[in-house]
């Protein structure tokens, strides 16, 4: 039932934005996440930790949805300050944004509660004991996340992180409408985003055939119906059209 209902919940159409920030994902689709992966709240953050900021984030309770609400700047300080010595580093300190993980891959119960990002959360009056982390690939500048968080109870297990992996892919198309829909663009195809993302890394038609497979008139075919949803005429306008705004 969850599984349902989180599907469709991907169909809602985008919210209207008037700016052309990143936009979070929605904080009663990350509720249904924590009803299929069972948590007490799961969380969503799109971060540039190399800049110390902030570009937005979301919470199944509901806590914060805009960028203006998620953003401050002592609570930042205080993130990034232990960023780069927790587990929630680990794909940016890796380049891995694939593996499903959770803090206890990395450290006992009793390590955790010992660690000063724990004292940091217990500070604020939001300790938990539990955490399994879902990178997101995501565009340069941008390091995303969903984390699944249980304030006490059990770990979670094989089950948990099989279920967060086949969530993956929904989340990354889900992402890209939004960030499409924020820029009042309209959103690609997987096929189409994958070829362009071998277009912005300088690969001839030819090459992306022979990369994926199929043949280079195909790749023509995609990549001008991919022009077409996007308002461009050239792989030039369209690598930077789609290229995200630095904070």
């Amino acid at each position: 039932m969850a599984l349902r209902e989180f599907i469709e919940g991907l169909r809602v159409p985008p919210p209207p934005s008037s700016s052309a920030g990143p936009t979070p994902l929605a904080p009663d689709l990350l509720h249904t996440l924590g009803r299929l992966v069972p948590s007490d709240v799961v969380v969503y953050n799109d971060m540039a930790p190399l800049d110390r900021s902030s570009w937005s984030g979301s919470d199944s309770l509901g806590s914060y949805d805009t960028l203006e609400d998620y953003a401050d700047d002592d609570a930042d300080d205080e993130f990034f300050d232990l960023f780069w010595s927790s587990v929630c580093s680990h794909p940016d300190r890796t380049g891995d944004f694939e593996s499903v993980i959770t803090a206890s891959d990395f450290h006992t119960l009793n390590e955790w509660r010992s660690s000063p990002v724990h004292t940091a959360f217990r500070s604020e009056g939001n300790p938990f004991d539990r955490e399994l982390i879902l990178p997101l690939s995501a565009p340069p500048g941008h390091s995303r996340r969903v984390r699944f968080i249980r304030v006490r109870g059990r770990d979670f297990d094989d089950t948990d992180r099989a279920l967060a992996t086949l969530v993956r892919p929904h989340l990354l198309t889900r992402l890209h409408t939004l960030d499409m829909s924020s820029r009042q663009v309209t959103a690609l195809t997987a096929r189409q985003r994958q070829l362009l993302t071998l277009v912005a890394r300088g690969y001839s038609n030819a090459q992306v055939a022979r990369t994926l497979g199929i043949s280079a008139l195909t790749v023509r075919t995609h990549l001008e119906q991919a022009y077409a949803r996007l308002g461009v005429h050239s792989r030039g306008e369209a690598v930077a059209l789609l290229r995200p705004p630095r904070l």
